[in-house]
């Protein structure tokens, strides 16, 4: 049961983290626009996508494996490997593969994808966990 708690709390924790990277993604040109002092901080796609990165593999390693190993749902593996791969690509190489708008828009899908996983996860795992009470 706490098992099945903080798996739950850990997907929900990721779809958080995927959504303030999209988020810090369509809001940033606009940050930089009205705030020219955000030029070369943290908040810089390079440094914010790896620090990003640093609390969103853990996260999302530690929930997908914990739900996966419990319901071994494919799609949601596939989804997971899809977007945690694609936000690594695109936090270490997106920029010189991508161009700036290119890292945004693949940014924004391998959080959409991880995102995807995260709730496909939780339902699966709530799923399997209804039907072991009956």
């Amino acid at each position: 049961m706490a098992e099945r708690e903080n798996s739950n709390r850990l997907d929900g924790m990721a779809v958080i983290l995927s959504g303030t990277c999209m988020l810090h993604c369509l809001v940033l040109p606009l940050l930089v626009t009205l705030f020219p002092i955000v030029q070369g901080s943290l908040l810089e796609e390079k440094y914010f996508h790896l620090i990003m990165l640093v609390f969103i593999l853990p996260t999302s390693l530690v929930a997908l494996t914990v739900g996966c190993r419990r319901h071994r749902d494919p799609l949601t593996i596939i989804l997971g490997t899809i977007g945690l791969t694609t936000l690594a690509i695109s936090a270490f190489w997106g920029h010189e593969l991508f161009g700036l708008s290119g890292e945004r828009v693949v940014t924004t899908i391998g959080g959409l994808v991880l995102a995807s996983a995260h709730i496909l996860n939780f339902r699966c795992c709530r799923h399997v966990d209804c039907q072991h009470d009956e």
